[in-house]
């Protein structure tokens, strides 16, 4: 009877090892093993996303270096990544480092590397770039986010600009039917809302500058008030402010989407230029459509100056056109115009930069968007400003 049970208890044993084996030997579906005597190299493969981190998890732990001095983690068939499979692989590597195993990511594409790049950014930044407690810790970390920014803001627009200027000399090399397409959205279809701006702005200064000049018996000054007024400023600012609204909130959003969506990196990894691709047919698109954007409202400025002064102030067609031409020449319409080519310089390059910048989320989006805009808007009024020590130091 002993020597029945011992037998069973062996068969049961050996089968038990059988299976154990044939375990160890199924293929894991996620990433193949190869062990050398120094180096182990581990294949990703399918998908490592979201929904497969407990097997992922699972997996990792059963792999050992085996004696190696060394493990290196390769692309091999890895179809997605997202951050938490990102994750998962940046966690194992860091226990492998804490055994004293040098670990390493080779083969990765760009859409791929992407998270696992943007993972090992935040947990592996340097500690000296990080705040110290003391005195001004605030003040420090202040400095530092300002520097980086602005190191940031110098690579970028660096960067823009000589696709620009490449562009410019190589026209060949421009996305010529994408720069024509945006023309057409920032240009042509912002006419209306840019004459109706344009219209009430004249409208409303004629009425207002009216309203005072009547107590001095002046009001034939209205004309010259909106003719100085419109040309020289408010058209070419609030066409500005308007276009920076509109096109340059589109062009944040849809660079940082394509950003969100990888369509950047796979223009990368194609071997094609983003910012020639996409920046640049933007940016040119701008510098082309807001000067005539300009003129626009100032037509319509000048024709809410002339409803008020015809049937307010009931001043002929004639005298509003004799006053016209008396208050502003030539000079005050190019005043106004030599504007618009850099405000549409400040507005594309503010709003392509930060479309780029978007990386992680649907929140970062948004809020991309929103300091696109409202950096676009402030530049606008600071060189306005600039412009208007200029002119007036030069007698223009």
């Amino acid at each position: 009877m002993v020597g029945r049970a011992s037998a069973k208890f062996t068969a049961l044993a050996l089968q038990q090892r059988r299976d154990d084996s044939m375990t160890a030997a199924a293929p894991c579906p996620y990433f193949e093993v190869d062990t050398a005597p120094e180096l182990q190299t581990i294949s990703l493969k399918r998908d490592w996303t979201f929904e497969n981190v407990p097997a992922l998890e699972e997996a990792l732990t059963q792999v050992s270096p085996a004696g190696a001095d060394s493990v290196l983690f390769r692309c091999g068939g890895l179809e997605n990544i997202d951050i938490a499979g990102a994750w998962v692989l940046y966690r194992r590597s860091e226990r492998l480092r804490e055994d004293g195993v040098e670990t390493d990511f080779k083969g990765f594409k760009a859409a791929h590397f992407k998270f696992l790049e943007q993972i090992q950014r935040t947990a592996e930044a340097d500690p000296e770039d990080r705040p110290t407690p003391g005195a001004g810790p605030a003040l420090t970390a202040g400095i530092q986010q300002l520097g980086k920014s602005l190191t940031r803001w110098i690579v970028d627009i660096g960067a823009i600009s000589a696709a620009i200027f490449e562009g410019v000399r190589s026209p060949g090399k421009l996305a010529l039917r994408e720069t024509l397409r945006q023309l057409q959205i920032s240009g042509l279809q912002a006419v209306p809302v840019v004459a109706l701006i344009g219209f009430l702005m004249g409208l409303v200064m004629a009425y207002q500058g009216a309203l005072q000049l009547k107590q001095f018996g002046a009001t034939v000054f209205v004309v010259d008030l909106v003719a100085i007024s419109v040309l020289r400023e408010m058209g070419v600012v609030m066409a500005a402010i308007m276009v920076a609204g509109r096109s340059g909130s589109a062009f944040a959003a849809s660079l940082g989407v394509m950003n969100l969506n990888q369509e950047t990196d796979a223009l990368r990894v194609m071997g094609l230029n983003p910012n020639r691709i996409l920046i640049a047919p933007r940016i040119l698109a701008l510098v082309l459509a807001l000067p005539l954007l300009t003129i626009v409202a100032n037509v319509a400025g000048l024709a809410g100056g002339w409803v008020v002064c015809s049937s307010l102030l009931d001043m002929s067609t004639s005298l509003f056109l004799q006053r016209l031409t008396d208050a502003a020449d030539l000079s005050t319409l190019l005043v106004g115009l030599s504007k618009a080519p850099v405000f549409a310089l400040l507005i594309g390059a503010v709003a392509t930069l930060r479309g780029m910048q978007v990386e992680s989320s649907a929140e970062e989006l948004g809020r991309m968007t929103t300091v696109a805009v409202v950096q676009a808007i402030f530049l606008i009024v600071l060189a306005d400003g600039i412009f208007t020590v200029i002119f007036a130091r030069y007698g223009l």
